[in-house]
């Protein structure tokens, strides 16, 4: 088991009941098991007054959301990449069917993916 005690506004880690005792703690504020607290990380705060050991639910979710729209972004610059050549954006200010072609194509692919992008960063993700 591992003794974790707030002081100061920083927590103390105890990896025996004996250790935490031998420094002037009667008792641990929170205590968890050796697997949650390295499965963790070893990472502890405290929020709102009370001990946290890992990420939170919300930590988590917006590292994802943010993990996610970095992918989005990355597609949509690959298809930047493969359809807004030098040649069709040159050839779309002339009015070249072809270049016009694929900036359509590239359209039609970039706009769910921008939707997808504006959902998860305004919290409408399903």
């Amino acid at each position: 088991m591992i003794y974790l005690k707030k002081e100061n506004g920083t927590v103390k880690v105890f990896y025996s009941k004996e250790e935490m005792n031998a420094t002037g703690y009667p008792e641990a504020d929170k205590i968890v098991t050796e697997e949650e607290f390295n499965g963790s990380g070893c990472y502890t705060r405290i929020i709102d007054g009370e001990i946290v050991v890992g990420r939170t639910a919300a930590e988590i979710a917006t590292e994802e959301k943010e993990e996610k729209i970095a992918e989005i972004d990355a597609e949509l610059a690959e298809l930047d990449r493969k359809y807004l050549t030098p040649r069709v954006l040159g050839g779309i200010g002339i009015g070249d069917e072809y270049a016009i072609g694929e900036r359509n194509k590239h359209e039609q692919e970039a706009a769910p993916l921008r939707q997808q992008r504006q959902a998860l960063i305004t919290d409408k993700v399903a």
